[in-house]
């Protein structure tokens, strides 16, 4: 039996009565029964030629329960959904109405408030029923409370908001503290020389010190609100040797502190690759502290940078303790870390890959136990570059 004829068979007659089940076809009872045994409300409409707001046919019982909750509505069949008349004007009314002057499916997300003041959200989608004539006949609306489903998801975003400011906090801690660190020895030292007489140059340059780590600080904050953003940044076509040797040059101080020997293999014919300088240093920043601290004595850390065919590529090497299967599929994930209780943060590698992504680059990690470790950075070539 299609569509329309099963409508046809005096389900809007209006000789359906409670109590008159006799009536009515059999096949019928047992839809209108099975329409009772979903949760979701299912209301059956026509908008006859002499009413001026469409009629409710029929409605299960969840139908009725949604609209009464939602603030009052049709309780049966054959009641009008006057939508557009005060005082029963609602947004669900208005949906409704809405629903009969569209020639397709109609869609709608309502939000009010039920009639214990609680905040509601519903969804209405209606599909048209037409009749042998193409002439829409009735409507089938399908009504869903999701108040619950858009609760949980917005806590479930709120809590993502709270963890994403502190992964951010993390990140920021965690490269600040070479800046902040080098700021803070030059004030020592300049508090112990500020009354020396020889001393004034000596002063200067720890006043420049911590000047430039200052400055340093504020750039790799702001980068990093960019990053966790997801904000561009600007680019410009640089040797990424300078790069190499401004990070070296940086984690120097480290390496010595931990008995690491830096040392540099660079490509004098490399080109230039548009990238932002310094967001590129911090992840070699955190390469080089990562394979320093991958060993135990004497641990040797090498940076090569070499021309690709798709641009350049950056190798950070190290002959440290390497990484199990397990721990490299698990090296990008954000808070990860093997050395959490010597005060990593695990953020190094995931704020590295975003920054490298963000280059339309790409990151690869190779290890072995035992073996050392090889990070790979590979940065797309800038359009007509030269070599620098």
């Amino acid at each position: 039996m299609g569509q329309a004829a099963l409508f046809r068979r005096r389900v809007d007659s209006p000789s359906w009565k409670r109590g008159s089940s006799e009536r009515i076809p059999a096949d019928v009872v047992l839809l209108c029964r099975a329409l009772e045994c979903i949760q979701e409300g299912v209301a059956i409409s026509a908008w006859p030629p002499e009413s001026d707001s469409p009629l409710i046919v029929h409605c299960n019982s969840a139908f009725t329960a949604m609209l009464n909750r939602f603030g009052g509505g049709p309780s049966g069949r054959g009641r009008a959904c006057r939508a557009g008349e005060p005082p029963g004007d609602d947004p669900l009314r208005r949906s409704l109405r809405e629903s009969h002057q569209s020639e397709g499916i109609y869609s709608a997300e309502i939000a009010g408030h039920g009639r214990d003041g609680a905040r509601m959200l519903l969804q209405l989608r209606s599909v048209p029923v037409r009749d042998e004539s193409e002439r829409i006949a009735h409507r089938i609306a399908v009504l869903r409370d999701v108040t619950r489903q858009a609760l949980m998801e917005e806590s479930f975003r709120r809590n993502e908001r709270l963890a994403g400011i502190g992964l951010l906090s993390t990140g920021i801690a965690h490269e600040i503290s070479n800046p902040a660190g080098s700021a803070l020895l030059a004030a020592e030292t300049a508090l112990a020389i500020k009354d020396s007489p020889d001393a004034s140059e000596q002063f200067d340059a720890c006043l420049r010190n911590i000047v430039t780590s200052m400055d340093r600080c504020g750039r790799i904050v702001r980068t990093l609100l960019r990053y966790s953003r997801q904000e561009p940044t600007e680019k410009q076509a640089c040797n990424i040797n300078d790069v190499v040797a401004q990070a070296m040059d940086q984690a120097r101080p480290y390496g010595l502190s931990n008995g690491a020997e830096l040392r540099a293999d660079l490509d004098a014919e490399v080109p230039l690759v548009p990238m932002n300088p310094l967001e590129i240093e911090l992840v070699l920043l955190n390469l080089i502290r990562n394979a320093v601290e991958a060993g135990d004595e004497k641990a040797a850390v090498s940076i090569r940078t070499m021309r690709i065919k798709e641009g350049v590529r950056v190798a950070v090497s190290d002959n440290g303790r390497g990484m199990n299967e397990e721990q490299l599929e698990h090296v990008f994930d954000p808070l990860y870390t093997t050395r959490r209780m010597s005060g990593g943060s695990g953020m190094g590698m995931s704020i590295a890959q975003g920054i490298v992504q963000g280059h339309e680059g790409r990151m690869e990690v190779r290890s072995r136990p035992g073996k050392g470790t090889t990070v790979i950075v590979d940065l797309p070539i800038a359009a007509g570059a030269l070599t620098g």
